[in-house]
């Protein structure tokens, strides 16, 4: 299943959970779900079977961070084969991923903005050419926009004014655009709520 590129507004309606990295829209004008019947009544549809709740959960983690089905599933057999908890495994290489980072740390108002930053060649992993949004980072690790384009005035107006407030552990230096990463945000930290025992059993199954 390839990424979505339709409207996001419509997606956080159908899950029913705004989802900050997929997009800045909220669900304040119409919390409801998308259709003609819904529109009309205002309510939400029937309660879902357990299936379809496993399937939302799965949904948000899939839409949040941007990824492909099949890159969703490859997160889970990773971290199914680490130590350790397999939910809190999965939630913590999600939020290692350098797009995440990239967002989280206030340089872009989205997910997707920050995996084009990076596939344009505009963000450097330590000394080296950022090449890929997936790329897992580690503490001590520095990611900075690269000196070319930190003129960006795009990138000056959002990283003065992060969508959220950024993690403690993701120390930003305003004037170079550069991240030191002391920290990685936790399970705990992720930005919208997510019942992740479902996602491992939707794919468990």
């Amino acid at each position: 299943m390839a990424r979505t590129t339709g409207p996001r507004l419509r997606v956080i309606r159908r899950i029913g959970v705004e989802l900050p990295g997929f997009t800045t829209r909220t669900l304040t004008r119409r919390p409801y779900p998308p259709g003609h019947a819904a529109a009309a009544t205002g309510k939400r549809a029937p309660k879902s079977s357990e299936f379809g709740v496993r399937l939302r959960e799965k949904q948000k983690l899939r839409f949040h961070y941007g990824l492909t089905e099949r890159g969703l599933r490859l997160i889970f057999q990773h971290a199914y084969r680490m130590p350790g908890d397999t939910g809190r495994n999965m939630i913590s290489l999600l939020e290692a991923r350098l797009d995440n980072l990239i967002w989280r740390s206030g340089l872009t108002r989205t997910i997707p903005a920050a995996r084009q930053l990076i596939v344009h060649g505009h963000v450097n992993l330590g000394e080296r050419r950022a090449t890929s949004p997936g790329q897992l980072v580690k503490n001590g690790q520095v990611f900075a926009v690269r000196e070319k384009s930190r003129n960006r005035e795009d990138l000056r107006v959002t990283v003065n004014a992060p969508i959220l407030e950024r993690p403690a552990g993701l120390k930003v230096d305003l004037d170079n655009l550069s991240v030191t990463v002391e920290a990685l945000p936790g399970p705990e930290q992720v930005p919208f709520p997510i019942e992740i025992n479902k996602v491992i059993e939707y794919f468990a199954r």
